[in-house]
């Protein structure tokens, strides 16, 4: 399948605090049975309000882009460690 050995990471976001969860542990369940390595800290649960992210797609709070920027930093060095520990060609 097309998931199989590519890392993956669940994000979501919801009007409530930590109303995504639900949907990313079936996420997980699916990734997880496709064999995709899952990165599983940090998790992400944004709440959603309205003007978070404006037309131009720029998130508005300077804290909420901030855990994202690192959120994906964290991402792309997960991405690093399995392919170092699980070639593509392999």
């Amino acid at each position: 399948n097309s998931f199989t050995r590519k890392p993956s990471a669940v994000i979501g976001t919801s009007p409530g605090a930590i109303g995504t969860a639900v949907a990313q542990q079936q996420l997980r369940s699916v990734l997880s049975f496709c064999n995709s390595p899952q990165m599983n800290a940090p998790e992400a649960y944004i709440q959603f309000t309205p003007g978070l992210i404006n037309d131009a797609g720029e998130v508005t709070n300077e804290s909420t882009a901030e855990f994202l920027r690192n959120y994906m930093a964290e991402f792309h060095q997960f991405i690093i460690r399995v392919y170092t520990a699980l070639p593509r060609d392999a």
